[in-house]
């Protein structure tokens, strides 16, 4: 079936380089979201299905999938406003690139196998890039052969964990099987070499850094969302992300097999997510503009996934949470800002304010996704975030604790600090293109955070079984 989906995905994209109007144009892009979309609702229906030998449909994949197709409708939908003085050339380019990148991550999503996962997490970096390289301006040219280079850097050096693996799976069974199943027994026999093992996860979290990104390659993810156009920023930050989650968290997850190893590894993602955590918290103090703001805001929330799965046990379970949860919230407020963008004209956080007197629903969508995105109730990230920390202490590690609840802290004094004014501050409104609001959009982001709120003040037992299933 999933043969079929990416056939049909490539008849969709050719039709939209053929056609020779925008209105058929955006028809075949809508069309191709609404048949991810019917996917969606089948892959649901058929969870546990093997299908191509190197893909299954599990709970985890189907999932971030799902996701993905709401956020990818949602950002098609805004791109036909937010891009509507594009030429017919430029704006079949981003299409097909915004194509391409959704059925890259549906194979990192649904492939079994690591080697799977690598080659299509490297198919999102020459997708993304189309979508970065956009405006075709000096700025958006170098940050798409920064994320090219840096992210071709780090996709190689995934490549050599890979290959280490192989080695581990080939000791313990005579033939190198890399699906994900296959690592986890070869790990858990304990044949390979633990060396060799605990270097392939360190080479596979650092390679994909670009991709979820955390430190140390996230640079350039933030500079791909500056760049690109900011409803493709929204997909970058919660879709794009979301297949680095999940990239990681199954070689994660293999590790588990071998406890000295699985404790060695859960030593580096405190690590890595420490330090996001300090770039984040920096770097937020000193950027002036709002998607470089919700990037580095993106760069935080990845490092406390990966603090969440090093503590292990509780810690995986709010790290799992925590990323659906963002992947909703942090799509909901780059779209919005979006909407701001193209009426306001910039994303400078000085020259802007005023917004709720010109539009109250988009306001109003910006003030839900603040209080979700700094952890205060009834967000759901207040939860896992708690969660997060008193693992910490249960672990008995107060020495992280401490700096930990300080950038937590520092994170949310600056991004108060800096979307406030843009909500509230008063300026000269007589500039602003109130054409540029898009209401029905609103709504739907408005109902999106929403659902994360009811998530934060009541886990229904739908979802805790959800998460128990991928967690654990």
């Amino acid at each position: 079936m999933l043969i079929h989906l990416f056939i049909l995905s490539s008849v969709l994209a050719l039709l939209v380089g053929v056609a020779r109007q925008r209105a058929y144009v955006q028809f075949f892009a809508g069309l191709f979201f609404a048949v991810q979309a019917a996917f969606a609702v089948w892959a649901v229906l058929n969870r546990g299905t093997t299908t191509a030998l190197y893909f299954t449909f599990d709970t985890l994949g189907v999932t971030y999938y799902a996701l993905m197709a709401l956020v990818g409708w949602l950002c098609c939908w805004q791109s036909s406003r937010y891009l509507d003085q594009e030429n017919l050339r430029e704006y079949k380019i981003y299409l097909i690139s915004l194509i391409a990148l959704n059925v890259a991550l549906t194979g990192v999503y649904f492939a079994n196998n690591i080697t799977v996962t690598w080659i299509f997490l490297e198919a999102t970096t020459l997708a993304a890039a189309g979508l970065t390289y956009h405006r075709r301006t000096l700025r958006s040219l170098e940050a798409t052969w920064k994320y090219i280079f840096i992210s071709s850097v780090g996709i190689a050096i995934a490549y050599l964990g890979v290959l280490l693996l192989s080695t581990v799976a080939a000791a313990a069974e005579g033939e190198a099987d890399l699906s994900y199943a296959g690592l986890t027994q070869a790990i858990a026999s304990g044949a390979g070499n633990a060396l060799y093992i605990r270097l392939a996860f360190l080479f596979i979290v650092v390679g994909y850094s670009s991709k979820l990104e955390i430190f140390p390659f996230c640079t350039v993810g933030v500079d791909a969302n500056h760049s690109a156009p900011t409803p493709t920023s929204a997909f970058l930050s919660s879709a794009l992300v979301g297949g680095g989650f999940v990239a990681v968290f199954r070689v994660w997850k293999a590790m588990q097999g071998a406890p000295e190893v699985a404790a060695w590894c859960g030593h580096v993602l405190l690590l890595l997510g420490g330090l996001s955590l300090l770039m984040a918290a920096v770097y937020l103090g000193r950027t002036r503009n709002l998607k470089r703001l919700a990037a580095y805001s993106t760069v935080e929330n990845s490092g406390l996934m990966m603090l969440g799965l090093g503590i292990g046990g509780i810690g995986v379970w709010a790290a799992v949470l925590h990323s659906l949860a963002h992947t909703l919230i942090k799509g909901s407020f780059l779209m919005q800002l979006s909407v701001v963008g193209k009426m306001f004209g910039n994303y400078r956080v000085a020259r802007n304010g005023g917004y709720f007197r010109v539009d109250p629903l988009g306001g109003l969508v910006l003030v839900c996704c603040l209080i979700a995105l700094i952890a205060v109730p009834p967000s759901v990230l207040f939860r896992t975030e708690y969660l997060i920390l008193t693992g910490l202490l249960g672990e008995g590690w107060w020495w992280i604790f401490i700096p930990v609840a300080l950038l937590l802290v520092t994170v949310i004094y600056w991004l108060c600090s800096k979307l406030l004014p843009l909500l509230f501050r008063p300026v000269d409104l007589s500039r602003v293109r109130i054409e540029g609001r898009n209401p029905w959009l609103s709504a739907v982001l408005l109902l999106m955070v929403l659902a994360t709120f009811v998530a934060g003040v009541w886990q229904a037992p739908e979802l805790v079984g959800l998460i128990d299933s991928i967690a654990y």
